[in-house]
């Protein structure tokens, strides 16, 4: 009972904040029980998971892509993530302090793990358990390697090897357990370093565990994936190829082949394509990834959804996806105020607090459901907007390869190609740069990419043309012309490219906590 005790007080400790590892005694986590025997290992390990998916968050995979040119506020919104979409935000914003603070909580609690079974080990283990060990190793070298470079991408500028070995361009490096420890900010170049040397060690003690399509398990694939897209990031574009081809020719995964396929990838959580996604059920529920951007005020009891949403593509957003593409049913909806959708559902935008009264988008808008809801996930006959997030996908790989493959020199268009294939669109004849960035653009639509890679490309950021209609009084049925559905705020704003923006500050919480974070904040944050 005192095992188990000591266990869930390290599961309550992880969900501190960062600046709060400190505060948790060590008698809290005693070495001579956490590791003497692999049950209570293997159930550690369970625990990384949970603080690993947590960490995977609205603020810290959506709030960038709203930041960045997919949406508009709607009149009426509620303000969720306001501050950042019209980038007004401070180092005292919530979804900034989260994002760092659950990264490094978990990266505490892999850093314990990992060293517990190298330096603390209480048991002899038999070869099983010596293979288990192995592999819980190589997870959690795995999982501190993804969220290194979480926050490198969050937190830190553009890797550019000309730069990457200032002083405090990277993160603080924590890679033992010691809660006691303040360090100042690392360079890139070493946290980059951390994390290609993470990703190795655990390509080799993951090196037994086959990776296979839709695993909730960690495995030697992801580890790869990961590689492919640090590889990227850091402009290393021969490696990247040859590492994302590694996956593309794997016959473990392989792209979807209908329209019907990949909506089922979103509503389901399960495609031949995902490499890896995060374990889901209705008593372990994942976070409302996109509740802001649809929400049925009947929670789908009604054959027709009245939908409210904070945000809503821009037009230039819409109009990317041509008809033919597989990705516009999959990723929108059509909320026609006098026609039926496809799918038999009669769908109608509504707008709150418009002139004190309840407005309708006429004669139709277009709002994003990639993040609808996985009915697998409900608690009972009501929608709840759970989606598993999938970290690692095999369309990632083919636009990482693409990428790779035009700065590189090499053939651009096959992986570019495939993948359109893929998606209902013919093949282009020659393939340039601005055509892989188009297709980044609308493959990885709110999946936490769009603002690093703007950053990485040296690109500014215009937020494009609403949607435009007129408004409808859900009362009386007038038509108000000439309103628009979009809030003014931030609604035309454009920013240059290298904008100190681009890059989130560093917490202040946290700087108050580990004041030799005290004259490192980020570059334009320093007030």
């Amino acid at each position: 009972m005192k095992k188990l005790l000591n266990i869930i007080v390290l599961a309550a400790f992880a969900t501190f904040a960062s600046c709060d590892l400190d505060k948790t005694p060590d008698a809290s986590l005693p070495q001579d029980e956490a590791f003497d025997n692999i049950e209570t290992i293997k159930f550690l390990e369970k625990g990384a998971y949970s603080r690993l998916r947590s960490s995977y968050t609205p603020a810290s995979m959506i709030v960038p892509d709203i930041q960045a040119d997919y949406m508009h506020a709607v009149i009426g919104f509620s303000n969720t993530f306001g501050e950042v979409y019209k980038w007004t935000f401070t180092h005292s914003d919530y979804e900034v302090a989260d994002t760092w603070n659950y990264l490094y909580a978990g990266i505490g609690q892999y850093n314990y793990i990992i060293d517990g079974i190298e330096q603390r080990l209480g048991f002899t283990p038999t070869e099983a358990e010596a293979a288990t060990l192995d592999r819980i190793r190589g997870n959690m070298y795995l999982m501190r390697a993804m969220s290194y470079s979480l926050l490198a991408e969050r937190f830190c500028a553009d890797y550019d090897a000309a730069t990457a070995k200032n002083e405090y361009s990277g993160v603080p490096l924590v890679v033992t357990y010691s809660p006691e420890d303040k360090p100042s900010r690392a360079t890139l170049f070493d946290v980059y370093d951390r994390i290609l040397k993470d990703i190795a060690t655990a390509k080799t003690l993951l090196a037994g565990v086959v990776g296979k399509a839709n695993s909730t398990a960690l495995n030697v694939d992801c580890a790869t994936a990961l590689e492919a897209h640090v590889l990227l990031q850091m402009d290393n574009y021969p490696e990247a190829l040859k590492v994302a081809n590694s996956l593309i020719g794997s016959p473990a995964y392989a792209l979807v082949g209908s329209a019907d396929e990949l909506r089922q990838m979103w509503t389901s959580d399960k495609s031949s394509e995902i490499i890896f996604v995060f374990y889901a059920s209705s008593t372990e529920l994942p976070a409302q990834f996109g509740i802001n951007m649809f929400s049925d005020y009947f929670n789908g009891q009604k054959p027709y959804s009245f939908i409210t949403s904070d945000y809503i593509p821009t037009q230039d957003c819409v109009n990317a996806f041509d008809a033919a593409d597989w990705r516009r049913p999959a990723y929108f909806v059509d909320a026609n105020y006098e026609q039926t959708a496809p799918d038999g559902r009669d769908y109608i935008a509504y707008f709150s607090a418009y002139g004190g009264g309840t407005f309708c988008g006429y004669p139709s808008t277009t709002v994003f459901s990639k993040y609808l809801n996985n009915p697998n996930l409900q608690t009972s006959t009501s929608w709840n907007y759970r989606n598993a997030w999938k970290p690692f996908r095999l369309a990632e790989m083919y636009l990482i390869a693409a990428e790779a493959a035009v700065r590189s020199g090499d053939d651009a268009a096959t992986p570019l190609n495939t993948l359109r294939e893929h998606r209902g669109l013919p093949a282009l004849a020659t393939v340039t740069l601005d055509d892989v960035k188009a297709e980044r653009y609308r493959e990885l639509m709110m999946e936490g990419m769009r603002l690093t890679d703007l950053k990485r490309w040296g690109d500014g950021m215009t937020r494009g043309k609403e949607q435009t209609g007129y408004l409808i009084n859900d009362d009386d049925g007038k038509i108000y012309q000439g309103n628009s559905w979009i809030t003014p705020l931030a609604e035309h704003i454009e920013i240059e490219a290298g904008d100190y923006r681009f890059v989130w500050p560093i917490p202040s919480t946290e700087i108050f906590a580990n004041q030799n974070l005290a004259n490192q904040q980020n570059p334009g944050w320093e007030r």
